[in-house]
């Protein structure tokens, strides 16, 4: 796929002309994690390998005997509460890992190529995001009885960053100059804004992801294993 070069996008509307021009950035398609196969059957096979490969572990530990200190319950009370055979939950796991396959098939077919290089314009747009939720610093502080003002000038000289968070987020010292352009100075991002918004894009944001997906994921299965044991064709008592 061609790459794809976006636009600077520092003419998008903003509330003030004093914010950071955000940069360009050039679309290209996510290579494959590994050489030798690709992203599509990796992410769709790798799981029903590593859970059959698991699954053998604890099938030799229970075939002979091993670690019985550690079991929960005694091999007598297991033949007596699980009346399933092995290869009715092979049938079942290998039914359900059937599904599983064409199900991520399809949303995996349906979506988008997945592209790379628009890292450092997502994190000047949380930048930017940062930097505009610093001025409504003035009004909360105002509300407290406290002259934000005030105290962003006492601090200029010692802590300018401090101030000029005070100030609702305006940084005379941070300026720079646009390559290739006429030389007039731009404002640029603090080094804690940058940092915050790092935090943010690569921490915060993926940890809550990952958790939504792990909610849908695990009631899913819960749901899934317990019709398994509902159905009388899929279990039996």
């Amino acid at each position: 796929m061609a790459d794809v070069t976006i636009a600077n996008m520092s003419n998008m509307t903003t509330l003030s002309t004093d914010l950071p021009p955000l940069p360009e950035y050039t679309l290209t398609p996510m290579p494959d994690l590994l050489p030798f196969i690709s992203d599509f059957w990796l992410s769709n096979l790798a799981p029903h390998v590593a859970y059959w490969l698991v699954s053998m572990i604890f099938h030799v530990i229970d075939v002979y005997d091993l670690f019985p200190q550690y079991r929960l319950h005694t091999p007598d009370e297991i033949t007596q509460r699980n009346h399933a055979t092995r290869w009715d939950v092979a049938r079942d796991v290998i039914l359900e890992q059937i599904i599983q396959v064409f199900t991520v098939a399809f949303l995996s077919l349906t979506e988008p190529v997945q592209m790379i290089g628009k890292e450092d314009f997502d994190l000047a747009v949380w930048a930017t995001r940062i930097r505009l939720a610093q001025r409504s610093l003035p009004t909360l502080l105002g509300l407290m009885g406290l002259n934000a003002m005030s105290i962003s000038k006492n601090l200029a000289a010692s802590h300018p960053m401090i101030a000029g968070a005070l100030a609702g987020g305006h940084y005379p010292s941070l300026l720079t100059s646009l390559d290739g352009s006429s030389g007039s100075p731009v404002a640029t991002f603090a080094t804690w804004e940058m940092m915050l918004a790092k935090i943010i894009y690569w921490l915060i944001v993926p940890t809550i992801q990952f958790w939504l997906a792990a909610i849908f994921l695990d009631a899913w299965q819960y749901f899934w294993h317990r019709l398994m044991h509902t159905n009388k064709w899929m279990y039996s008592e």
